[in-house]
């Protein structure tokens, strides 16, 4: 079963994100880089679990497809999405995973109710970018701006301890970061 209002908030997230907030990028530059981190390694358990065709599009595959390759979002939550995004959004990568959010939402509770063990892969996305706007790839790192996270293979980042992205632990690491 569907539940178009998870659909919604995502997409609320989604249009409420300052794509070019170098300010934050650079404030939670800590925080953003272990919430990339942990945004690998739960895309890549799920990719696993999933058996979806991730090599290929690794670090960004549709996981939503693996999952119900019937369900797609709202047409005019998608036209939103791309409007809000602009022109940040000719950045394939980034309008590709926040499309990917939101078709994982248009899922509503299906993946929970059939995975229950594993946590939502786009959380942590969805954090990073609310913390500081877009990314981009360039030679097997996602480029944040002030950190560069290294993909590493979907084995390696599936196999990693999870990591906290709590609130106050990703406060905490950017308050850390910002009295070096």
């Amino acid at each position: 079963m569907t539940d178009n209002s998870v659909a919604d908030r995502v997409l609320e997230r989604l249009l409420a994100v300052e794509w070019d907030d170098d300010d934050g990028s650079f404030e939670h530059r800590a925080s953003r880089g272990q919430l990339t981190q942990e945004y690998l390694g739960r895309t890549a358990r799920w990719a696993q679990v999933l058996g979806a065709p991730a090599q290929n599009r690794w670090p960004f595959a549709d996981l939503a497809k693996a999952v119900d390759p019937t369900k797609e979002p709202d047409p005019a939550q998608l036209r939103e999405l791309v409007r809000a995004g602009g022109v940040y959004f000719t950045v394939q990568v980034l309008r590709r995973a926040a499309e990917s959010a939101l078709y994982w939402a248009a899922l509503g509770d299906l993946p929970k109710q059939r995975f229950p063990e594993l946590d939502d892969p786009y959380e942590p996305l969805l954090l990073l970018l609310e913390r500081g706007g877009g990314f981009r790839i360039d030679n097997g790192f996602i480029e944040l701006g002030y950190v560069s996270v290294p993909y590493r293979s979907l084995t390696q980042r599936a196999e990693q301890e999870p990591l906290p992205i709590d609130e106050a632990t990703l406060d905490a690491l950017d308050a850390e970061q910002g009295e070096l």
